[in-house]
C-alpha cells in the first residue's frame, strides 16, 4: 500500500473536551506501522488556542517528542489567529503560521483526512 501522507485537522474549541489529546494520539498512530504514514497538524477556526505558548502541554509532551522525531509539520491559519486576535509572538515556537489557501492545498496534498 505504500507511505501516505495525513491531514490532522482539529478545528474545535480546545476547552472541555477530549479532541486535543484524541487527535495528537491519532496523528502519532499513523506513524505507527510497515509504512510509516507522515502526519502534518493543521489547527484552524477555534482550535488556534491550543496553539499557544502557554497551552500544558504536560499530558502531550510524549506525543510532541516523538513528532519531533518524526519531523511533524504543525500549521495554525493566519486569519484564524487574526479573527482572535492572536499574534504569532503569543504561539509556541513548534507552529508555523500559513494563509487560509495555503491551509485549502493542504487538504488536496495529503493522501486523507482526520478531523478533530
Amino acid at each position: 500500500m505504500g507511505q501516505k501522507k495525513v491531514l490532522i485537522h482539529f478545528s474545535k474549541p480546545p476547552f472541555g473536551t477530549a479532541f486535543y489529546n484524541e487527535g495528537l494520539r491519532a496523528a502519532l498512530g499513523v506513524t505507527a506501522g510497515v509504512e510509516d504514514n507522515i502526519p502534518t497538524i493543521l489547527f484552524q477556526a477555534d482550535s488556534v488556542f491550543y496553539c499557544l505558548k502557554q497551552v500544558d502541554r504536560t499530558n502531550t509532551k510524549p506525543y510532541f517528542d516523538l513528532f519531533k522525531a518524526y519531523e511533524t509539520k504543525f500549521y495554525a491559519v493566519k486569519e484564524d489567529l487574526d479573527e482572535r486576535e492572536i499574534s504569532e509572538a503569543d504561539l509556541a515556537d513548534d507552529i508555523a503560521v500559513i494563509p487560509r489557501e495555503q491551509a485549502l492545498a493542504l487538504f488536496y496534498e495529503n493522501d486523507f483526512s482526520m478531523d478533530f
